[in-house]
């Protein structure tokens, strides 16, 4: 099992890194790094994985990821098919806190930006009219070279702080810094394991085996590090997959409960309902009807 922490490959003497992505689908699992991420989604959809957050994500989805937060932006499983023409692609811009030192950090000028940065440490995604005022100025950053690339990355984080149309994702007491570099290693066996098998059920005893503990320590252990019950946090998982099944319109409600991994119906439409504040049924139809929008402008 690879351990989660991932070395980027920029030059140590660049604090402003900026890259295009463009694959049959996403190949970077479950990680962290001390870089802040701003990540752009221009082609793909799949699930966000934030910390303790989990969401659907589609073409323009637009975050920014502070450091040491763990994350992960996963295609759907059509993307992996073999044959699949599909393609993801995002522009990705990676800088260091420190690019900013404490002088400028500190000026009265700067405080909105250090809020954001301090926010981002929660994740937050970008929504509305300043999501699309956004995604073009990243797009137009991918080519500025040299001493513009700070400037207009001081501009990007502003616009980014002065907008109100934003979602902080991790929940306020997800604890990064209670899990060391090891610990990411141990908690991603059960990380990968909720996402290969979530789709049946699975017993308290034979996860918390994976790591060597007790069920009552592996519950203990899960809530520290997520913040959430094994139960909520698998629901959840359950939940994501089940939107995007509503999205496809591909199978029935009570299918696609079974395809995600609850029991019987009833369950399903109560966690459904827990989680989104709605029914499957008016989830369906709001994105039926969101997507009719974009389809005829």
């Amino acid at each position: 099992m690879k351990p989660l922490y991932q070395d980027l490959p920029f030059t140590p003497a660049s604090y402003v890194n900026v890259y295009k992505e463009e694959l049959p689908h996403f190949i970077v699992p479950w990680h962290y790094h001390p870089e802040i991420e701003i990540m752009y989604i221009l082609e793909g959809t799949g699930t966000r994985f934030v910390g303790d957050h989990i969401e659907k994500y589609e073409e323009g989805d637009l975050c920014i990821v502070g450091s040491y937060l763990p994350h992960e932006w996963r295609n759907d499983d059509i993307f992996f098919q073999k044959g699949s023409n599909l393609r993801s692609s995002c522009l990705c811009l990676f800088f260091m806190r420190e690019l900013f030192g404490n002088n400028l950090m500190n000026l009265p000028e700067m405080e909105a930006i250090k809020q954001l940065l301090d926010h981002a440490g929660r994740g937050i995604k970008f929504v509305g009219e300043s999501r699309e005022e956004l995604g073009k100025m990243i797009r137009e950053y991918a080519h500025l070279k040299g001493a513009a690339r700070v400037a207009r990355l001081i501009m990007l984080l502003e616009t980014m702080a002065s907008t109100q149309e934003y979602k902080l994702l991790a929940s306020i007491g997800y604890a990064r810094n209670t899990i060391n570099t090891g610990d990411f290693a141990r908690f991603n066996k059960v990380y990968q394991y909720i996402l290969r098998n979530f789709s049946r059920p699975i017993r308290l005893e034979e996860v918390a085996s994976l790591i060597g503990l007790t069920p009552n320590a592996f519950c203990r252990y899960f809530r520290d590090r997520t913040k959430k019950t094994f139960v909520q946090y698998l629901n959840d998982v359950r939940i994501s997959h089940a939107k995007k099944l509503l999205i496809e319109n591909r199978m029935t409600i009570s299918a696609l409960s079974s395809e995600s991994g609850f029991n019987n119906i009833s369950n399903f439409i109560e966690q459904f309902k827990r989680s989104t504040h709605m029914s499957p049924s008016e989830y369906k139809k709001k994105y039926r009807n969101r997507k009719q929008k974009i389809i005829t402008g």
